[in-house]
């Protein structure tokens, strides 16, 4: 019975600790831990999706390198 408690509270910690990793101290718990938190206001989520996210660094960096490429044609 000992064996189950001990492996039990460690699935809880492992848990716990991957709830405040993910969603930080303000978010954790539905924002239970806020008070031990750094007073801060969670930054704001980008409910986006990962490859729409990637998708959109994509295309900045693409604008990026074009308006670099034109500012260089235009000085010739």
């Amino acid at each position: 019975m000992g064996k189950f408690i001990g492996l039990l509270l460690t699935v809880v910690c492992i848990w716990a600790a991957l709830e405040v990793y993910n969603e930080g101290v303000n978010g954790a718990f539905g924002g239970a831990l806020a008070r031990f938190g750094d007073g801060e206001e969670a930054a704001a989520v980008d409910s986006r999706s990962t490859p729409e996210r990637a998708g959109a660094a994509v295309g900045r960096a693409h604008a990026a390198a074009d308006a670099r490429r034109e500012k260089l044609l235009a000085e010739d």
